[in-house]
């Protein structure tokens, strides 16, 4: 609006509103405030809701490492954790996306049908009708190869996702910590560093963090009170501009992120199960960053910095030498986190004695579908709320849980399951030590038919020295003045660890061939119950973490077809990858479905899959033979087919030789002939097809003239 034509009301009017624009800016500063405060004492009071949890992670977590404060503390629980990773995790599972039922084509009848009416209703155009199902025909078809080409790619693109993110590294730590302490927490993103990205800590590194890190040195110098800190930020300030100008990255980085997440800094909110996060109202992800890279990253003033709250990693203790089983009341909810806050030591300083790290909430509200980040000490949004991808899940947080109980809001873990057998094993073997250290073989004698001279020679003598001594009673028999000391005998029995190992492999479902020395020698027939006995009580544990990953197996297709378009993808899988543009989410599962293979992610049953696939090869050649030649197949195509088997073959018996070097290339000779099936049996008395039929037997002929028959 021209203020030179505006009447008075409108000029008043105006007036108005920028007297009293401060006011409504300091309003809404105020509003915030208090939105961050109300948020960051709702998280303490479920921390608090959720303390004896976390103490028990501490507990599990001494158990695993071998802290059970004994003398002899065989660490039995630690080696079932890393028998069950090996054999849980020991690969990424393979993707498995199929076509959906809906993308199959009708039935040929059906098609015949619909045909038929399009051409005439009751008297269809044989040829109209012809043409008009030939048409339907090609259309389905086309659409089934489209579906199938697009599952193909899409396999491709979620495996090469998860390998670019390490997922086999994370997500073996992700089994750990299920097995640990009964939970543990796997976060997956999409980052673009030229947008609001989650907290992660597998940051990608490009162009923008390191201008980020410039411009936060720069204010520091600016605010520096001492010389010698100051010249020291000099110094990182011109290095790593200096590595600016030598260095070319990528001004943009994008990439799917897959982190693993301690279970003490994932706070769901109360009032659900953790089996059911997904629908829980919110959930807070807690991580602790270098101050110095969250002023990078937020862009945060050097005044908001000084506000900030000091925390610094927590140094490593153990529980050795206690000589009795862990006491469960000197644990403390703070124990099973990573970082300690330095106003728990008395006063905070600001940098300097390793409290150099600040503690970042990021906040999934799922009600306001919103993504909030605070950082304790400072009373605003040090990000810009935002929106998470529009995926079928709001969470990209994925839980293993192990061991849940019907009713209680946190799984058990198979450590505090088996920590009292634990307990035991190690008193009985620290009982055993302390009967053989005091059982040692001892000898008295008598000191008054010595002279002091030779008593002191022997009782300083080592361990099978010859002592000479002379009796004060000449002639005195030597085998008077020396006697054994009588000790308690070792009773076997008394110190038997079977019968607890035996109940530790029960809980753990751990065979005893994996998790100890083989006593009694085994047949093969008993080692293969053995193994299928092992296969089958570790069959739950499968199930939950093959559930899980098929769950994010999903997501990162979603999160891919978002984030993702035609040429990204034909990065990945080549130039013949299919990709549809335009397509959403919500178009994904009438397409395609998205899992794992079974069984793909865990150490491979190599015996049982060789014999299986020995067994199903015969059939399949047979198979294939008998097919071509009922569909008159060319010679390529039954190339393709037993190229296709022989490729499979190599693949099941895991071998890493290359197929190629035993396929034969293709020649200019005249193609081999294809060999007819077999005819089929034909039963005692029948004619076989294309036979003429022998002639009927004759009744014998009589002499003419005879008359007698």
């Amino acid at each position: 609006m021209d203020p030179t034509r505006a009447t008075p009301e409108q000029a008043l009017d105006a007036g108005i509103a920028a007297a009293n624009a401060p006011d409504d800016a300091g309003r809404a500063r105020e509003r915030e405030k208090a939105d961050v405060q109300a948020w960051m004492r709702r998280i303490e009071e479920a921390r608090k809701f959720d303390a004896e949890a976390r103490k028990q992670y501490a507990r599990d977590r001494r158990y695993a490492r071998g802290d059970s404060g004994f003398e002899v503390d065989t660490n039995l629980i630690g080696t079932f954790v890393d028998i069950l990773v090996a054999f849980l995790y020991a690969q990424d599972p393979d993707v498995d996306v199929t076509t959906a039922p809906s993308a199959e084509p009708p039935d040929m009848e059906a098609l015949r049908d619909t045909a038929e009416d399009a051409a005439g209703g009751a008297g269809p155009d044989p040829a109209a009708a012809r043409a008009r199902f030939e048409g339907l025909r090609a259309r389905y078809e086309q659409r089934q190869r489209d579906n199938k080409a697009f599952a193909d790619t899409l396999a491709i693109v979620v495996s090469r996702l998860w390998r670019d993110g390490r997922m086999k590294r994370h997500a073996k730590r992700w089994v750990r910590s299920a097995l640990t302490i009964g939970t543990g927490w796997l976060k997956a993103t999409w980052q673009t560093r030229t947008a609001p990205d989650p907290i992660t800590q597998q940051q990608i590194a490009d162009l923008q963090d390191n201008i980020r890190r410039v411009a936060a040195l720069r204010e520091q110098l600016q605010d520096e009170p001492g010389q010698a800190d100051c010249d020291a930020k000099q110094a990182e300030y011109q290095r790593v501009l200096a590595s600016l100008e030598t260095r070319v990255e990528r001004v943009v980085a994008r990439g799917f992120v897959i982190d693993l997440v301690q279970a003490e800094d994932v706070q769901v909110a109360p009032g659900v199960l953790l089996a059911e996060y997904l629908d829980a109202p919110w959930i807070v992800h807690r991580a602790f960053l270098r101050a110095e890279d969250a002023q990078a990253q937020f862009g945060l003033p050097q005044q908001d910095m000084v506000k900030a709250a000091r925390w610094r990693m927590r140094k490593p203790q153990t529980a050795h030498g206690k000589d009795t089983a862990m006491d469960a009341d000197d644990v403390r909810p703070e124990d099973a986190d990573g970082y300690e806050s330095a106003a728990s030591g008395g006063p905070q300083p600001q940098g300097g004695d390793g409290f150099d790290y600040v503690r970042v909430e990021e906040i999934w509200d799922r009600d306001a579908n919103a993504v909030l980040t605070a950082v304790e000490g400072i009373d605003r949004w040090v990000r810009r709320p935002y929106a998470p991808d529009a995926a079928t899940r709001f969470y990209p947080f994925f839980q293993l849980a192990i061991g849940e109980i019907d009713g209680e809001r946190h799984p058990q873990s198979l450590v505090w399951r088996s920590h009292k057998l634990q307990d035991e094993y190690s008193r009985v073997r620290s009982a055993f030590a302390e009967h053989r250290r005091r059982t040692r073989p001892k000898t008295v004698f008598n000191r008054g038919l010595l002279s002091p001279e030779d008593a002191r020679r022997v009782e300083s003598a080592v361990t099978q020295e010859m002592v000479g001594v002379d009796p004060i009673q000449p002639g005195a028999d030597i085998r008077t003045l020396f006697a054994p000391v009588t000790y308690a005998q070792l009773d076997p029995m008394l110190y038997e660890t079977q019968s607890i190992m035996g109940e530790m492999e029960r809980i753990w479902g751990i065979q005893e061939a994996l998790s100890q020395s083989i006593q009694t020698a085994k047949t093969a027939t008993e080692a293969q119950i053995q193994q299928t006995g092992f296969h089958a009580r570790t069959g739950a544990m499968r199930d939950v973490l093959e559930d899980a990953l098929g769950e994010l197996a999903q997501y990162t297709a979603e999160v891919a077809l978002l984030q993702m378009d035609a040429g990204d993808v034909r990065a990945i899988a080549g130039d013949d990858a299919f990709w549809p543009e335009g397509m959403t989410v919500d178009d994904l599962p009438a397409l395609v479905g998205v899992t794992i293979r079974a069984g793909s992610s865990g150490k491979p049953n190599t015996t049982a899959d060789r014999q299986a696939w020995a067994t199903l090869l015969p059939l399949l050649q047979q198979g294939i033979q008998t097919i071509g030649a009922l569909r008159q197949s060319t010679p390529d195509d039954m190339a393709d087919r037993a190229e296709a088997l022989l490729r499979e073959t190599f693949a099941r018996a895991g071998d890493h030789a290359d197929p190629d070097r035993f396929i034969p290339r293709e020649g200019a000779q005249q193609p081999l002939p294809v060999a007819p099936p077999p005819p089929p049996a034909v039963p005692p008395g029948a004619i076989a097809a294309g036979q003429v039929p022998p002639p009927a037997p004759q009744p014998p002929m009589t002499p003419a003239g005879n008359g007698s028959p």
